[in-house]
């Protein structure tokens, strides 16, 4: 672990968002101008069939699609009278998981499509506002069916807020966790969040524990089983309610005794309430026109799929206003609106373009005879306003072809390798690569950077339909991705993670992947990588040799726990020590190096997930290990001896025991010294850095004005470094300049460390412009840096701008990955809100309060390390209630303050002058309010020391 410190200097909340935001909006418009992470709207009622019919669209029934989506909802809902009670106690905290912070549920109900999801989030909006809950919908800023503008609801009367997030695999998973902390609103009202997705497994696993770590809130999961599963339903019974009701609303009451195929009861597929009611319209449809119902599953797509082609033919040959794309074309842009999904018209074009559809039709009129069809679900409008088809986004084109499932069937249909009896397209064979591979120009139309903005809703399509539909993963999905491996990085975590379990994929493929994954950190790729490394795992562990075991469940540790599987990253961590103990035993000349290694990298695993105490004994015998080595072989081991020496020292200071950590810190540094006396080229770097952290320590331990020359000697050394190797150096090189910025602080020289503090604000401006998920940490420190910085120096006012940057990054960090960057949001709140009570903003206050609750969860996690900054951070909530004349409100945060401090080590008791002269302040203030205040908080009366007048200058 070669990371650097980060000071730990005494220490936003932006416009409200969420739900908060409706609250504020309470039945105004709010209008989103295209950066959000997500939409709001209402969840739609479905339109019924008979006002459908008798719109003007006359042959709008004549579309087995538009029978079958969910949103029409043209079967009725039957059972799930349980599932629905279930869910009823779990809105009335009467269930489980509905112990979440601030009122606020999340259930997980998963499924394989087809199996009903919708259709109960539907039933829930039917049923529950007539109880007085409002039910919203969230849209991912991909999915282009949300409105620009939305009504806001007047939440101030409602029971409470269900809110449905479709499709909820798809999100990226900093959206979705941006989505969930925007329903926690404190004390408004209950809030359950139902996530629908396909999958669970891996995907939910990262979620479910970001959720609880990064929220507070503990999230359930459920299962959708078949609706044949419940007492009284039976697929015979589901069926003859879809046939009637089909019969009906086509007006064939013949079809009403047309028996259940053969295959009903014994083919998988059906059970599936999608696939019964599938078979049930192909059987009314059938027998309409003389047929023999369809069989299987898959006649029954072929037969709907022919209608559907039907429906383009008569609107292509009708007299009046026929569509000029003729029904092959129309099946190709059916074919590239199901990959693409629904886009905006300058991507319909660009899409369009990209898949090369055979038509002398200008792309333009290509979307309009498209919409026709299939009609845009956010306007139902079938033309297109001159000022929308010159480029308008807000309205969208290419409507895929619903339900999901007929819509997979139809791109395996169109697609050559099939052994059915239905037409395959010869164009759709390299559909998928024109699509998703497109040139770059074709990408610049597309607003998409350097591939297509549909890349990701393609690719989850084809790996969906790949699931049921092997020649699409032979011949077009592994293909793909064996000639553009990188494509897999933008399909999404969730996707990758189904790519990974596909039944017979290609390990190489896999591994061919694997070559282009980020090293680092990548919160929305990090489940997929995860199980993409644990797949390769359990196919490399069963040919490797003990000593290769232990590399792979090493390197497997380091992806689950980035993807935050703790459990199992520490699991395989463990595994690999076992291993290499049992060979280190056998041969200890051999293996020792290597278990000392593992247990240095297993030190940082837990030290990265917050258990910094259980990693101490760990780091304890890495060092003890490694100085076995080193006294063996010098030349060889000191290296490692040095490095993990500055692992142990970093860990000791994080646990709180900062004074252990000087000597093994000193240590490291004259190790590195010797080392870098011997090559300077290779040990230099390593030199500058633990003079950099030893410079922290220092600093830590009142020994300030030591740790000033060994600050500039670690900026000297790097601004060399620099000037050799810019590009390896540069973040080295800011990273000492903003901590010997503070040092410099520090020891009274505010004006000489202004300018260097600025110059390393501007490095890690431009580091995070070339690398924003690598370098983002260092530009938040230095950003909270120099905004003390400036205050300090008398430039209040220009300080909080700074100061308000670092706290959206730190909020933008700690969602990434809570338990390594809470301690510096905490941070730079407490700071924050210095700087706004300076300023004389009334803002100030739910800062420092925020503050307080970061501070208290850390020390109740560590008391050690964080538990003087909890007593700061109440010591500044009375300040900034005190400079806000809201004295008598000062007193329990100064007054919880001052007790705790009496528990801290001697030389650290300053803070308790400063706590006294505060509520000297509030006394003097208010004497009655606070006398009042003191009386009520400790059962006593105000002592005589409080009475005693305060400093001038507070």
């Amino acid at each position: 672990m070669s990371a650097a410190w980060r000071p730990r200097t005494p220490p936003q909340h932006a416009h409200a968002t969420g739900l908060a935001q409706i609250f504020q909006a309470a039945g105004d418009m709010i209008v989103y101008e295209g950066g959000e992470p997500y939409r709001w709207a209402l969840w739609p009622a479905p339109e019924a069939p008979a006002a459908r019919a008798e719109s003007g669209t006359t042959l709008a029934w004549r579309q087995p699609s538009e029978l079958l989506r969910a949103a029409s909802a043209v079967v009725g809902f039957t059972g799930r009278t349980a599932l629905l009670e279930e869910l009823r106690a779990w809105r009335d905290g009467a269930g489980p998981g509905t112990t979440g912070r601030d009122g606020v549920a999340v259930e997980l109900i998963h499924g394989p499509g087809g199996q009903g999801k919708t259709r109960l989030a539907g039933r829930l909006a039917d049923l529950w506002p007539a109880e007085g809950w409002v039910v919203l919908s969230a849209h991912h800023r991909r999915d282009r069916s949300a409105a620009k503008a939305f009504a806001a609801p007047d939440l101030e009367r409602a029971a409470g807020v269900l809110v449905v997030v479709d499709y909820a695999e798809r999100w990226d998973t900093v959206d979705l966790l941006t989505l969930l902390g925007d329903t926690l609103i404190r004390g408004r009202l209950p809030v359950r969040v139902l996530l629908l997705a396909r999958p669970s497994g891996t995907w939910w696993q990262s979620l479910h524990g970001r959720i609880q770590r990064d929220l507070g809130v503990t999230a359930t999961s459920r299962e959708l089983k078949p609706l044949e599963s419940e007492a009284g339903i039976t697929r015979q019974s589901l069926f003859a309610a879809a046939r009637d009701r089909f019969a009906d609303l086509l007006q064939r009451p013949a079809a009403r005794q047309v028996a259940p195929p053969a295959a009903l009861e014994r083919h998988e597929a059906y059970r599936l309430v999608l696939s019964v009611q599938m078979a049930a319209l192909a059987a009314v449809l059938a027998a309409g026109s003389g047929q023999d119902p369809p069989a299987d599953p898959v006649q029954v797509s072929q037969l709907l799929l022919a209608r559907e082609r039907d429906h383009w033919e008569a609107l292509h040959d009708r007299r009046e206003r026929p569509l000029a794309t003729s029904p092959d074309a129309m099946g190709q842009l059916v074919y590239t609106a199901t990959v693409t999904g629904r886009l905006g018209y300058a991507d319909g074009g660009a899409a369009v373009r990209s898949a090369a559809v055979e038509s002398r039709e200008h792309p333009g009129q290509l979307l309009k005879d498209h919409a026709v069809c299939y009609p845009p679900s956010a306007t139902g409008s079938t033309t297109l306003p001159a000022e929308q088809a010159a480029g308008g986004d807000e309205f969208t084109v290419l409507e895929p072809l619903y339900p999901d499932r007929l819509g997979e069937d139809f791109l395996a249909l169109s697609t050559p390798g099939h052994s059915y009896d239905f037409p395959a397209d010869p164009w759709a064979a390299d559909a998928p690569a024109r699509l998703l591979t497109t040139p770059g120009d074709a990408s610049e139309q597309a607003a998409g950077g350097g591939v297509p903005v549909w890349v990701r809703h393609g690719l989850t399509t084809l790996i969906e339909a790949s699931r049921r539909w092997p020649h699409l993963a032979r011949l077009q999905l592994y293909p793909l991705l064996t000639a553009h491996p990188d494509l897999a990085l933008h399909a999404g975590g969730a996707a990758l993670a189904a790519l990974a379990s596909l039944d017979g994929i290609d390990l190489g493929l896999l591994e061919r992947i694997e070559t282009v994954l980020p090293a680092h950190r990548h919160i929305d790729l990090d489940l997929g990588i995860a199980a993409v490394a644990d797949r390769l795992a359990e196919h490399r562990l069963t040919q490797a040799d003990p000593a290769g075991r232990a590399h792979i469940h090493n390197r497997l540790a380091v992806r689950l726990s980035t993807a935050g599987l703790h459990a199992r990253a520490l699991a395989e961590g463990h595994q690999a020590i076992r291993i290499w103990r049992r060979l280190a035993e056998l041969n200890r000349d051999a293996y020792l190096p290597n278990l000392a290694g593992s247990l240095n990298n297993h030190a940082v695993l837990l030290a990265e997930t917050g258990q910094r105490q259980a990693a101490v004994p760990i780091s304890e015998e890495a060092v003890r290990l490694n100085r076995e080595l080193t006294a063996l072989n010098r030349d060889a081991h000191l290296p490692d001896l040095a490095m993990s020496l500055h692992n142990h020292a970093s860990l000791l200071a994080e646990t709180g025991r900062r004074q252990a950590a000087v000597p093994i810190s000193e240590e490291a540094v004259r190790l590195n010294g010797e080392l870098a006396e011997l090559n300077r080229d290779a040990y230099l770097p390593d030199l500058a850095m633990s003079l950099n952290n030893h410079a922290n320590l220092l600093a830590e331990t009142g020994q300030r004005q030591a740790a000033v020359p060994i600050s500039e000697e670690a900026v000297r050394l790097r601004r060399e470094l620099t000037a050799l190797n810019r590009d390896a150096h540069l973040p080295d090189l800011a990273m000492s300049l903003n901590n010997h910025a503070n040092r410099l602080a520090e020891t009274g020289q505010h004006q000489a460390a202004v300018p260097i503090s600025e110059e390393a604000v501007r490095l890690n401006r431009e580091l995070t412009a070339l690398n924003r998920d690598a370098y983002l940490p260092n530009l938040a420190a230095s950003l909270n840096n120099h905004a003390n910085l400036l205050a300090e120096t008398g430039r209040r006012q220009a300080a909080v701008p700074i100061s308000e940057e670092a706290v959206r990054l730190n909020r933008e960090l700690t969602a990434l990955n809570r338990d390594a960057y809470l301690p510096d949001l905490a941070m730079s709140l407490h700071n924050h809100a210095l700087r706004l009570a300076e300023t004389g903003r009334q803002a100030a206050v739910p800062i420092s309060e925020e503050a307080v609750r970061l501070y208290r969860e850390l020390a109740e996690l560590n008391r050690d390390a964080y538990l003087p900054d909890y007593i700061q951070s109440l010591t500044v909530t009375g300040y900034v209630l005190i400079e806000g004349a809201r004295f008598s409100e000062a007193i329990a945060s100064l007054a919880k303050a001052f007790t705790a401090g009496q528990r801290l080590p001697e030389d650290a008791q300053d803070i308790i002058e400063t706590i006294v002269d505060l509520l000297r302040h509030a006394y003097a203030g208010d004497a009655d309010g606070v006398s009042e205040s003191f009386c009520k908080f400790t059962g006593q009366d105000v002592p005589d020391w409080m009475k005693q007048p305060p400093t001038a200058e507070g």
